[in-house]
């Protein structure tokens, strides 16, 4: 019998994933461990789907409104590069640009790597200017424009236990922090016991809604052609062999 394998990122940590560990056990699938171009999960021998799994609805609104680096911070970065291994060939404007600007129908990874390449930058430096392209835009925005520009169906598979099984249930879906209220510095009256009564507010009153998050998945399904599917977190193993057709 051949043994039936899938490719897990290293990058995931292990403990919080043993649902999905104890399903592939009991299907008899076997994982490895490693450095993934994109995605979470695919096959050792045809990577052209990828699964990116998130643990639950908050950590896809993490991933969409991460907070990156402004141009000045950028360029500060970059100068210090220069400095740092005294580069010469290329202007640091030349970098800027390439991190900084729109990268509708543009692959920047590559982009640097061929000028940084041409002009002999070591690798050290290549990999810093990446990795201000990830502070840039962030990870979840390069592992799109990785699929993207590489040819690969990527799927976006979000864990939760709120019922959400599609972006149309997105637009019904309640953030939960808009409900938690925490107490201002405002005094309304006092209580029995003499104690001063707060006005209640928001604590996340710019929490983001249902409405905005599936306008924002259904705009990356065009922009990048990411899928994003929905499941409960026991049906993640499954899931994500089933997408894979493995089992």
């Amino acid at each position: 019998m051949v043994m039936q394998m899938i490719l897990e990122d290293s990058r995931q940590q292990e403990k919080k994933h043993e649902t999905k560990h104890k399903y592939f056990r009991a299907a008899d699938i076997h994982w490895n461990r490693t450095a993934l171009y994109c995605g979470d999960y695919t096959l050792p021998a045809d990577q052209s789907v990828c699964i990116d799994t998130k643990k639950d609805i908050q950590e896809l609104i993490g991933d969409i409104q991460v907070k990156t680096i402004t141009k000045k911070e950028l360029e500060t970065e970059i100068d210090n590069i220069f400095v740092k291994y005294r580069l010469f060939g290329i202007l640091p404007s030349e970098i800027l640009n390439i991190i900084w600007q729109d990268d509708t129908d543009r692959f920047p990874e590559k982009e640097i790597n061929d000028i940084c390449f041409h002009n002999g930058i070591p690798e050290r430096a290549i990999s810093e200017f990446q990795l201000l392209y990830v502070k840039r835009r962030g990870f979840f925005h390069r592992g799109l424009k990785r699929a993207q520009n590489s040819g690969i169906r990527l799927i976006v598979l979000v864990d939760n236990e709120e019922g959400v099984q599609s972006i149309d249930d997105l637009f019904r879906w309640r953030n939960p922090r808009l409900d938690i209220w925490v107490n201002s510095r405002e005094v309304i009256g006092t209580w029995k016991n003499g104690r001063p009564r707060y006005k209640k507010v928001q604590k996340y009153p710019y929490a983001m809604t249902g409405e905005r998050l599936a306008k924002a998945c259904l705009t990356m399904q065009l922009k990048y052609g990411v899928e994003f599917q929905f499941c409960r977190p026991e049906e993640a193993g499954k899931k994500i062999l089933d997408l894979l057709g493995v089992g």
